[in-house]
């Protein structure tokens, strides 16, 4: 149990405020951006309105924005840390408790409003998980926001986010935390998603492609399956998960490793706050529900019909079904019913790939009989865990029909080989964004590259609405409505394309920029030149100047001149925006 609390200490507690803070910055930053450019209404409301409790709350755990400590020289170039703004912004902010900390230790200073906050804010929590045995904490439940995932035929599904309060947000992510390290030993190595760390690094997406380009080198023929499970968060049987969580726990014991009391007990509150056949579900039927979160009348899928075709008329009614996405319990509620299932694969053939991402995974061995086995025992798998997976398609020829191939959600065994020498082979293979062919070359997905080019219009767009783009594409007033001039406003959607893209960059690091910042060309390091990587980020380039070029042609009529104050330095407007910050650069 002193385990346990160990991760609900001061300092645990703060370094997740900090997280959070850190966030809600960052996108309070962008509304600042575009605030700074507009004079229209509807860049106004960017003060915290009374209703957002969360934030006014964690607001007052630190010092404003201004008093946040300044990371030194060495933190921040230092090349292995902080070389993202949230990560430095974390850093500023535990700093600033630290330094108020050791004050008020060791030299009597009387602590400020905010520190007096935070420490009670932290012995809250631990007071509400102490509540757990007794019965006395419940978590309350989540309110429930739709997320639009496609919009087709005038109808729009959307995905339900929960949000927890403060208080429960941070009891659940610490206790996530607890269940990752806990349960992580006995989990197997082909899961690649929602990992403790090993040997200093948490496993994610990349080494999930590097176990498949290993296979491929070792195997130059090799047969390929995969398969995606429907709405997998959404399907989690309660009870059912409630019986591999107390297996795996014995199995734990057995192993030397033990469970507290308090974590057991708060996995069941957890399961209690929230269900989609209960809390999710009835929205559909609520008129003004999708209206008064903001977005356009639609509904929240489900595989209702499947689920009853499967079980029973009544089986959504005497279960509960669902876990919350939005979570981290629920993430590592996915390693948790899909771990035995990696076991019974893994035993199909000692030599066989399966490599799984979260509800992806993907399958691949030398004979096409082992990878169906194996394909087989996989789908067993998820049917005994009551969950439903899409039916894999047989590829009958490649040449004809390469786009319902990949439309399909899942394959049977295919040949990854070139497709001029078998109208069945076929030439890629597709995981967590990339693809893979034959040869071992990768290149990027291409719904991937689509959704980058989407983000680089959404960027022009949203600088076009803030300066009074109306319905028909006009910008009738647009200098009662900018601040700034032509220039400085293509000037602000250049930086920002170029951060979303290749990040931070200058022509002073550009050679030795770190790989840590958050941007795209980061997510995907592993691309390599080749023909079609090659092409594929100088279409990126294209894209992203064509935008700039549409922004300086619609907002041609400007007429403001620049502010001073915020004017250009000379040596920035004559600055050749070009390899430094093109995303060709970035492909090693």
């Amino acid at each position: 149990m002193e385990e346990f609390n160990e991760y609900y200490s001061n300092p645990a507690i703060i370094k997740m405020l900090c997280k959070h803070r850190a966030k809600i910055s960052h996108k309070r930053h962008k509304k600042h951006m575009i605030r700074d450019i507009s004079l229209h209404h509807r860049t106004n409301n960017i003060s915290i309105p009374d209703s957002n409790i969360e934030f006014i709350r964690i607001q007052s755990f630190f010092p404003t924005r201004r008093n946040w400590k300044k990371l030194n020289q060495n933190e921040r170039l230092h090349p292995d840390k902080y070389n993202n703004s949230l990560e430095k912004n974390e850093m500023r902010l535990w700093k600033s408790y630290k330094y108020e900390k050791y004050l008020v230790d060791f030299h009597n200073k009387i602590p400020e409003k905010w520190y007096l906050n935070l420490i009670k804010f932290c012995e809250d929590i631990r007071a509400n998980v102490k509540k757990v045995l007794t019965n006395e904490y419940v978590l309350s439940k989540p309110e429930i926001f739709p997320l639009l995932k496609s919009s087709n035929n005038n109808e729009n599904l959307y995905r339900p986010i929960a949000k927890y309060t403060l208080e429960d947000k941070i009891i659940t992510s610490l206790f996530s935390k607890y269940l990752t390290i806990k349960f992580d030993t006995i989990f197997s190595d082909s899961s690649f998603a929602f990992r403790a760390r090993r040997n200093g690094k948490i496993p994610n997406h990349h080494d999930s492609i590097i176990e498949i380009l290993k296979y491929r080198k070792k195997y130059r023929k090799i047969w390929v399956s995969e398969c995606d499970i429907q709405k997998f968060y959404d399907c989690v049987q309660h009870k059912h998960l409630i019986s591999i969580f107390n297996e795996t726990i014995i199995e734990l014991n057995q192993k030397g490793t033990e469970i507290s009391p308090i974590a057991i007990k708060l996995f069941s509150i957890f399961l209690d706050s929230y269900s989609f056949n209960k809390d999710v579900l009835p929205k559909n039927h609520e008129p003004t529900y999708f209206s008064l979160h903001g977005v356009s009348p639609g509904k929240f899928g489900w595989v209702e019909d499947e689920l009853i075709k499967k079980y029973s008329k009544d089986y959504i009614q005497v279960h509960k079904i669902g876990v919350p996405q939005g979570n981290a319990v629920s993430c590592f509620i996915a390693n948790l019913i899909l771990n035995r299932v990696d076991q019974l694969v893994k035993k199909v053939e000692s030599e066989i790939l399966y490599v799984r991402y979260c509800d992806d995974m993907i399958l691949a061995h030398p004979r096409k009989d082992v990878c169906q086995k194996a394909l087989s025992i996989y789908n067993k798998g998820i049917d005994d865990n009551f969950l439903l997976y899409h039916k894999p398609k047989a590829l009958i020829n490649y040449k004809e029909s390469s786009e319902i191939f990949w439309k399909s959600k899942s394959k049977k065994p295919y040949f990854l080989g070139n497709k001029h020498l078998s109208e069945n082979n076929v030439p890629w293979l597709s995981f967590v964004g990339y693809q893979i062919n034959y040869k071992g070359e990768i290149r990027i997905r291409k719904s991937s590259i689509q959704k980058e080019v989407k983000k680089q219009i959404a960027e022009t767009q949203r600088i076009l609405n803030s300066i009074g783009l109306d319905r028909n594409r006009n910008l009738e007033n647009i200098n009662d409505f900018s601040r700034k001039s032509k220039g400085q406003i293509i000037f602000s959607l250049q930086q920002r394309l170029i951060s979303m893209s290749v990040g931070r960059v200058t022509v002073h690091n550009y050679k030795n920029y770190s790989k840590n910042d958050l941007c795209w060309t980061n997510g995907f390091n592993l691309i390599r030149k080749n023909k079609i990587t090659i092409n594929q980020f100088k279409y990126l380039d294209r894209r992203r100047e064509q935008q700039i070029a549409y922004l300086s042609k619609m907002i041609n009529k400007l007429e403001k001149d620049s502010d001073e104050i915020d004017d250009l330095p000379k040596y920035m407007k004559d600055l050749y925006y070009g390899l430094p910050y093109s995303y060709y650069n970035y492909v090693k």
